[in-house]
């Protein structure tokens, strides 16, 4: 039996954060140190620091953004794009842009200008202002692209007790091209380049 261990967690949200670095930054962004935490905000599903919390002592130190523990249990895009919305604060702190107001949870016009620029659609919310993210059809298609899952995540005490399941997902492979698409239940899919239909991979 395998020792439970956050360390595979950190290790795929390193290697998301540099996809994304790649794909959308042109890996013009500066490596954060990545952290696993439980939500001390009762509500938001990740944070980047605006100041450099981490330091090695040769630098002038490392932002951090943190995944709230407790919202690994959603899909695998949903946690992506909340890596994609922080790092979204990672650009602005790096090139001065105040995006948000309030202690941070107002985001601002110019947020909503840099997250459309690199991989999301934003709409407005009356509380929050413009912090509603979701993944633009070019990330999406990204993402689709990317073997990675979350298996291991951190029960909130509220459901302590309580029988919580995690929603199951189903993995489908285009025998050709090799895309790859996952679905909450069973679905038939045809490859519109290859014209083949996408098969199941047993989990």
């Amino acid at each position: 039996m395998c020792k439970p261990s956050i360390k595979p967690i950190v290790s795929n949200l390193e290697s998301l954060f540099s996809k994304f670095n790649e794909q959308f930054y042109n890996n013009e962004l500066q490596t954060p140190v990545i952290t696993v935490s439980p939500d001390t905000t009762k509500g938001a599903y990740g944070w980047c620091t605006g100041w450099r919390a981490w330091k090695d002592g040769e630098s002038e130190g490392y932002y951090e953004i943190n995944m709230c523990a407790e919202h690994l249990t959603r899909s695998f895009t949903e946690v992506a794009e909340t890596l994609l919305h922080e790092m979204v604060h990672l650009y602005n702190l790096q090139h001065d842009i105040k995006d948000t107001s309030r202690s941070g949870t107002y985001h601002n016009a110019k947020y909503k200008a840099s997250a459309e620029q690199h991989g999301l659609s934003v709409k407005k919310s009356d509380k929050y202002g413009w912090s509603d993210t979701s993944l633009d059809d070019e990330a999406k298609a990204f993402i689709n692209s990317i073997d990675m899952d979350f298996e291991l995540y951190r029960e909130s005490p509220q459901k302590v007790g309580k029988s919580a399941t995690k929603q199951s997902t189903r993995k489908y492979v285009c025998p050709i091209c090799g895309c790859i698409v996952r679905a909450t239940k069973e679905v038939h899919i045809i490859c519109y380049d290859c014209e083949i239909e996408f098969i199941e991979e047993a989990s």
